[in-house]
């Protein structure tokens, strides 16, 4: 078995991972060899299916998600998604780890039956039944069309996250310039969240109950007629423009809670919800 190599960084990395898989499982020294940092030589004598499945497909699988899977990621996002900007790339490749590692559960995506390993490991299996000299970068391009699919299924989540983030950035932007250039028309207020998206408002010390939330979103929603924002709490405190915003909160990581943080910068404080200091029930049950 022959196996070509364009880069030698490739080479040398995929025949000392197989040397250390070899040592491990007590195979002769002599079935593998590296000619000029290019060509490996693999002796199927030995007993090919047991290197096949034993060495040379795990070691291939590895190499692939660890060693080329980024680049391949921005190839498909400069050469099918047009970004060429180093930051950018950077920032889109960021979401995509994520989503791939299961950390952006809040981004709807399909559930697939096979990870990614095992579409690469399918792919080498059905490509060793034929094949016993070829090129890495040739088996990369042509023989990866499930594991390139859903490589390209990830970018495209990640560019619309990308974009989401980009508008939630430029809305953000343009609330914290409203909220700066109004006149401030009290002091501080306290912010309890009660759930979900509930939220109570006190000026001061005194409850502000929800019809005056309301007429306050309203006079500010009617000057910038071209937000959209929420009316419940957001658009409240825009209008009061407070000197302090004290939030008391459970989820720190709450959308809105995040939201008011970013809005109003260091005039947040942010509290767990058994400090808030009124003991009036009625209003926030």
């Amino acid at each position: 078995m022959k196996i070509f190599f364009k880069y030698v960084e490739d080479a040398v990395v995929v025949y000392e991972s197989l040397c250390a898989k070899r040592s491990a499982l007590s195979y002769g020294s002599q079935c593998l060899k590296l000619v000029n940092n290019q060509l490996l030589v693999i002796d199927e004598t030995y007993n090919r299916e047991a290197i096949l499945q034993d060495m040379v497909i795990p070691v291939l699988t590895h190499v692939i998600l660890k060693k080329k899977e980024k680049k391949m990621m921005v190839n498909i996002l400069k050469e099918q998604f047009f970004y060429s900007e180093e930051e950018e790339q950077d920032l889109l490749l960021q979401i995509m780890g994520g989503i791939m590692e299961g950390e952006r559960g809040e981004i709807p995506q399909k559930t697939f039956s096979l990870p990614r390993e095992l579409l690469i490991r399918q792919a080498l299996q059905d490509f060793f039944i034929h094949n016993v000299t070829f090129t890495f970068e040739s088996f990369l391009q042509f023989r990866l069309k499930e594991y390139q699919e859903r490589l390209r299924y990830y970018a495209e989540l990640a560019i619309d996250e990308y974009k989401l983030e980009q508008d939630y950035q430029i809305l953000i932007h343009q609330l914290r310039q409203a909220a700066n250039e109004r006149q401030s028309s009290t002091g501080d207020v306290y912010v309890m969240h009660l759930n979900k998206n509930r939220f109570v408002l006190y000026d001061n010390s005194r409850y502000v109950p929800e019809r005056e939330c309301a007429a306050l979103a309203e006079a500010f929603l009617s000057e910038q007629e071209s937000l959209y924002i929420d009316s419940t709490i957001i658009a409240p405190l825009l209008s009061l423009s407070p000197a302090a915003i004290h939030l008391y909160s459970d989820q720190h990581d709450h959308d809105f809670v995040y939201t008011i943080q970013n809005i109003f910068q260091e005039k947040v404080m942010l509290y767990e919800k058994n400090e808030f200091p009124f003991d009036q029930k009625q209003n926030i049950t």
